[in-house]
């Protein structure tokens, strides 16, 4: 079929999934790298990711001297690849959110069908 295309769409609860498993693997991270407890590790992520960086934990203020680079850049790597991971998670799951109000809008009979011609 020339021309038709097939949208795909993600479940919002496999990206809930994906944030969750990055947060989580950032956790274990930075509980072994600075000797946090799990819950302050946790706590860590979810702040840095969501952007609200309070400033109250920062990693790096008791690691050697010889490590602490490498340490930064992965820690930097880490929080650039989760701001993109969230950005595309929130995206997709936007754009499923879209689609069931359309959905349901369109079986109430408060939009129109795109294939009646007429689009809302």
């Amino acid at each position: 079929m020339v021309g038709c295309q097939v949208k795909v769409t993600v479940p919002i609860s496999i990206c809930l999934m994906i944030i969750a498993g990055y947060i989580f693997a950032g956790s274990m991270l930075f509980t072994v790298w600075e000797d946090w407890d799990y819950l302050t590790g946790s706590y860590f992520c979810f702040v840095t990711l969501s952007t609200i960086g309070f400033g109250d934990i920062v990693p790096g203020t008791g690691m050697k001297e010889w490590a602490s680079g490498e340490k930064l850049v992965i820690c930097a790597l880490w929080l650039a690849l989760g701001l993109s991971l969230l950005a595309m998670c929130f995206n997709l799951m936007q754009e499923e959110v879209k689609d069931k109000f359309e959905w349901c809008g369109q079986k109430l009979g408060l939009v129109k069908n795109e294939d009646d011609g007429d689009y809302h």
